[in-house]
């Protein structure tokens, strides 16, 4: 049978408070926005945003120091009062389109998800001529 002593009942007791402190301190808004707008500006363009370093996620999910960056990016040009369109352009001038999950090209869009049905139709019909011969 282990012996409590009076010093291991203490160190618990320590242990036991810093992590109940710790956990009510993480809860805290590390950004202060002065209006409703911009925080909403500041979510959806940290959702909008793909972290360069972390594969399929946003900024908003990602800690790692480059997803930190961007958001402090993007917080101090919202509070400058660049729109967030203006901010998507900047980020696509360092990084590349390749930065928004979304790209803004509807163009490339079009030919990424319908060339390869384009491609199924058509050897579907060759298919059925085919057999028909």
């Amino acid at each position: 049978m282990i012996n409590s002593s009076p010093l291991l009942k203490n160190n618990m007791r320590i242990i036991f408070f810093v992590l109940i402190f710790s956990l009510s301190i993480t809860g805290s808004d590390l950004y202060e926005f002065s209006d409703q707008s911009l925080e909403d500006s500041f979510i959806e363009l940290s959702k909008e945003i793909s972290c360069p370093l972390c594969a399929g996620s946003s900024i908003a999910e990602s800690d790692s120091d480059i997803a930190i960056d961007l958001k402090k990016v993007i917080f101090r040009d919202l509070k400058n009062g660049s729109s967030p369109q203006e901010i998507k352009n900047k980020l696509i001038s360092i990084y590349g389109e390749g930065i928004l999950f979304m790209p803004q090209n509807k163009i490339s869009l079009f030919f990424l998800y319908a060339f390869p049905l384009l491609l199924t139709f058509i050897g579907f019909i060759l298919l059925l001529k085919f057999l028909r011969k």
